[in-house]
């Protein structure tokens, strides 16, 4: 509540993330409208259901989103502004050295990600990354920051609230193993995050099938329909799919893959796909990350390989689909990951209320 009683209003941007993203629109958002009046700035068409907040929708190509998105931090009609792309981050520090309530919420380790962002020129990476840096850096001086993961502390000089990029699953029906087929991948469909090591390890294997659930340009999804006929793969890109429909199809398969590249975005990240191919029972071949192994260790289900490596990727999906067992455990452990990994509703509403 503000001062006079009314009910805090609170806008989430992003002009660049899916529509229904899981961590903007499933989790904060969904947190966020229980307590606060919710303006929620999106990529039209917006999200796919919107029970209990408003929508704004972004027309328009990247640049021209972009623009209406600073527009709406720069305007000020709200308590307080919840901020979440790089691109925003400028218009995010105008308005914290107007004095306005701006929140911004980091997802990766930005000046990392340079290295391999399609829409920086190579020669300018490098640049990029130390210019990303420094943003930060002057970020937070002038508004909250939130990090999505712990390794992203020492981007900062000081420090800021984690709220860990868990599960906001409340009880999942899990696919019977006797059911389950084929290999599936959740999440961003990218060369860096393995994508093309999937199509040729799957290849190798004993299987045939690959669901990629997610996004994917249309250079990576040529690449990946190449790599498809050159290895023998049938492969299905579904596209970005919500939560409620892509877990339950990451639920209906063998074996699921997080073959994320050495990175250092990657390297000190847990992947969130690891935590929801678990709490759906489903065994995963991950790749061998320090970030991902100090979380996860030996849980029950996982099978470490190097990363890039395919051979040992393809190895990893016959074990699985040779020894039933790994599903078994995988399965039976699943409620202990939902439990031990969930969104911090409480403590992502009590930061909010503060600010």
């Amino acid at each position: 509540m503000t001062a006079g009683g009314a009910q805090r209003r609170i806008s989430v941007v992003s002009s660049v993330h899916p529509p229904d993203d899981p961590r903007i629109r499933h989790k904060l958002v969904a947190t966020l409208a229980r307590s606060t009046a919710v303006t929620y700035a999106t990529t039209a068409p917006g999200p796919e259901t919107a029970p209990d907040f408003a929508v704004v929708a972004l027309h328009g190509g990247r640049l021209r989103r972009s623009v209406t998105a600073s527009a709406l931090i720069l305007g000020g009609d709200y308590d307080v502004a919840s901020v979440h792309d790089p691109e925003l981050l400028p218009a995010a520090i105008v308005a914290g050295l107007l004095r306005r309530r701006v929140v911004f919420d980091l997802h990766e380790n930005l000046p990392a990600s340079m290295a391999h962002k399609r829409i920086v020129p190579p020669p300018l990476r490098r640049v990029a990354g130390w210019a990303a840096g420094r943003m930060l850096r002057m970020a937070e001086r002038v508004v909250p920051v939130t990090l999505a993961e712990p390794g992203y502390r020492s981007l900062f000089a000081g420090d800021h609230p984690v709220f860990p990029n868990y599960l906001a699953i409340d009880d999942p029906v899990l696919t019977p193993i006797g059911e389950r087929s084929g290999v599936v991948y959740l999440g961003d469909v990218t060369v860096e995050r393995g994508a093309l090591d999937a199509v040729a390890a799957v290849g190798a294997s004993a299987a045939s099938e690959l669901t990629l659930i997610g996004r994917a340009s249309t250079e990576t999804r040529a690449q990946v329909e190449e790599a498809a006929v050159e290895h023998g793969v049938a492969v299905t890109l579904t596209g970005f799919l919500p939560a409620h429909m892509a877990l339950p199809l990451v639920g209906s398969h063998t074996v699921a893959l997080a073959p994320l590249h050495d990175l250092p975005n990657y390297r000190h990240s847990l992947p969130t796909k690891l935590l929801e191919y678990l709490a759906m029972g489903v065994p995963v071949v991950a790749s061998d990350l320090p970030g991902a192994r100090a979380e996860l260790g030996d849980a029950a289900g996982v099978i470490w390989v190097v990363p890039g490596d395919r051979d040992a990727i393809a190895a990893g999906i016959d074990r699985v689909v040779a020894d039933p067992s790994i599903a078994t455990a995988a399965t039976a452990a699943a409620p202990q990951v939902l439990a031990r990994h969930q969104w911090p509703a409480e403590a992502v509403a009590a930061f909010y209320a503060g600010v």
